[in-house]
């Protein structure tokens, strides 16, 4: 009779932080194209694009964070902010490749935005009840 295999010890904890930031990449993205839809329909100030690109990493942070530590099943902070590191990474990366120059102060407080919020949403993630 052939039983299934343990995962292994790493892959266990490197799954739902890829899953997790694969699906807050995805709900920012979704989030960045609907400012984008907003802004093509309203007369939004040049100035609102960094406050709502913020917004969105946040939000896609939140998710992912949130997806992580539900996958998980614990650890709901630790996941959160892995996932919220590796989103960051991802952005920062994409932003330096596209870009070529970030701004200190942005790319700190983007940093800390991020992370927050992908641990708060890691925490709530472990902390709601399941369905049955």
């Amino acid at each position: 009779m052939k039983t299934r295999k343990e995962e292994p010890a790493m892959l266990k904890r490197v799954r739902p932080v890829f899953i997790g930031t694969a699906a807050g990449m995805l709900c920012c993205l979704a989030v960045l194209l609907l400012f984008a839809l907003l802004m093509a329909a309203r007369d939004i100030p040049q100035s609102a694009v960094t406050p709502m690109a913020v917004a969105a990493a946040a939000m896609g942070a939140f998710i992912g964070g949130f997806i992580s530590a539900r996958i998980a099943g614990s650890r709901g902070l630790f996941y959160g902010a892995a996932c919220g590191a590796l989103m960051y990474l991802l952005i920062l990366v994409a932003g330096i490749s596209l870009l070529q120059s970030i701004s200190g102060w942005y790319a700190v407080a983007k940093l800390l935005v991020i992370m927050v919020s992908a641990a708060i949403g890691g925490v709530y993630g472990v902390n709601r009840r399941r369905r049955r």
